[in-house]
């Protein structure tokens, strides 16, 4: 885990962030059981984004919700488990907030959520939030582990987000190794019809064996 926070240098731009975003989780689709692509192995397929911008040339504040993640090629991209977001610059835009998020359904007998991060930003975050957009757990702040055992059939989102200050848009954020562990004496659904078969020819069994005895 490496985190770096470079001094923030505007309350406007934070405004917008908490605004944006927020809409951005009312706008997403769906909501899936369990993390889809956790890996990012099918690249940002099951997540969305959104992205706060200064258009240079009518001199003004604006946003992107759920972007198409091959317009923002300089912002998002993914490797072997992990995702970065970056912040960039061209001659027309300034590219000062980026966030990457997905919604999704405790599964039961779910136990733990974990990830790494490393970040050099003027402001980072990699939360876990319930479907209020309520803080749940701050991995930067709280530890790289949640327990969510008591979670079990409820809809919560990962987000992560950069935001530049400075102007200088040299912030990145990398999460890797997204995990969602099963409880040990979690019970798969064919493992437990199997276990009720098994119950039932005991029973059967055992009620032939008195009728012999009989």
């Amino acid at each position: 885990m490496n985190l770096f926070l470079k001094p923030k240098q505007s309350a406007l731009k934070t405004a917008f962030a908490s605004f944006f975003i927020a809409v951005g989780l009312v706008l997403s689709s769906g909501t899936s059981a369990g993390v889809i692509n956790a890996n990012f192995a099918d690249g940002l397929n099951g997540w969305s984004a959104d992205v706060n911008y200064y258009n240079v040339t009518d001199d003004i504040e604006e946003s992107v919700f759920d972007v198409n993640f091959s317009d923002f090629s300089d912002n998002y991209s993914t490797d072997a488990n992990s995702v970065t977001l970056n912040t960039s610059v061209d001659s027309t835009s300034e590219f000062w907030g980026i966030y990457l998020f997905q919604a999704f359904i405790v599964q039961d007998n779910t136990s733990l959520i974990s990830l790494a991060f490393d970040a050099i930003a003027d402001s980072a975050y990699v939360t876990l939030v319930d479907d209020n957009g309520d803080l749940l757990h701050d991995f930067m702040l709280d530890g790289l582990s949640a327990d969510i055992s008591a979670l079990a059939g409820a809809s919560v989102a990962l987000e992560f987000g950069i935001e530049d200050f400075d102007y200088t848009y040299d912030d990145y954020l990398t999460v890797s190794n997204i995990s969602i562990r099963q409880s040990v004496n979690a019970v798969s659904a064919p493992g437990a019809f199997a276990l009720f078969l098994l119950g039932l020819f005991a029973i059967r069994q055992t009620s032939i064996s008195r009728k012999r005895a009989y």
